[in-house]
């Protein structure tokens, strides 16, 4: 995963920057923003390196190498977690906030010193991810269509790769998700609400006609403003129906 994430930067941004043992990367963004990324693949390390918030970032401003007063309020820390697939998708499935998801709630919400983010990803969506390192347009072209978001929808796990693109728009702020849905969308073609309107009256076999005088009764409805008079307006339509059916 650390070869895709860095990936996503341009390599001269990349910040010489190491908090003790642990696996990272730290990139200078646009408008003077920073982040700083950790992957790890246990909770404890997740907690571990929050309880260290102000030691990481003790460190980064004893740096003289790297630290400049812009980092004070502008780095975006990227905890990247990789969690089994049952810890994924564990909420989802019980219905029940799960231990995860808590502590996860907890470090996002904890804005001191600079912002937090966990991304968790599987072994799986690692594994496809990797193959498209330096290679993020591609992947964003192939996954990101109505399809597959229609498929998302009914079915979470068998559209993991779309599920991982929008928890990394999300996660890293930087990447803008509707440049490439605009991309995606290129030569589509696009048709006004009026043409669906007017196919649905065909289909339906609506009467134009009829619809325009039961507008025009509806306006001359004393009250029809309030939401009794609308609905005693469409009971008095249902007997006049069943009327005419009985008749």
């Amino acid at each position: 995963m650390r070869e895709f994430i860095e990936a996503l930067f341009e390599k001269e941004n990349k910040i010489e920057f190491q908090y003790e043992d642990y696996e990272m990367s730290f990139f200078a963004g646009r408008f003077k923003s920073y982040y700083l990324i950790f992957y790890i693949r246990t909770q404890a390390e997740l907690i571990d390196l929050w309880k260290n918030t102000s030691s990481i970032f003790k460190t980064i401003k004893q740096n003289e190498d790297i630290y400049n007063n812009n980092m004070d309020k502008n780095i975006v820390c990227v905890y990247c977690l990789n969690v089994s697939e049952e810890e994924y998708y564990e909420t989802g499935k019980t219905g029940t906030i799960s231990g995860l998801s808590k502590t996860i709630s907890s470090i996002e919400e904890d804005l001191n010193f600079f912002i937090k983010h966990v991304f968790l990803y599987t072994d799986k969506m690692n594994s496809d991810a990797n193959q498209y390192i330096g290679e993020f347009n591609a992947l964003c072209k192939k996954y990101l269509t109505i399809e597959n978001f229609e498929q998302y929808k009914n079915e979470i796990e068998e559209s993991y790769l779309f599920d991982f693109l929008m928890n990394l728009f999300i996660k890293f702020p930087f990447l803008k998700i509707g440049e490439y849905i605009r991309q995606n969308q290129e030569g589509q073609e696009y048709r006004t609400a009026t043409s669906f309107i007017e196919e649905k009256i065909k289909k339906d076999k609506i009467d134009i006609e009829k619809m325009q005088e039961i507008m025009d009764s509806l306006e001359e409805t004393e009250n029809i403003g309030t939401n009794d008079a609308i609905f005693k307006w469409i009971d008095n339509l249902d007997l006049e129906e069943e009327e005419k059916e009985i008749q």
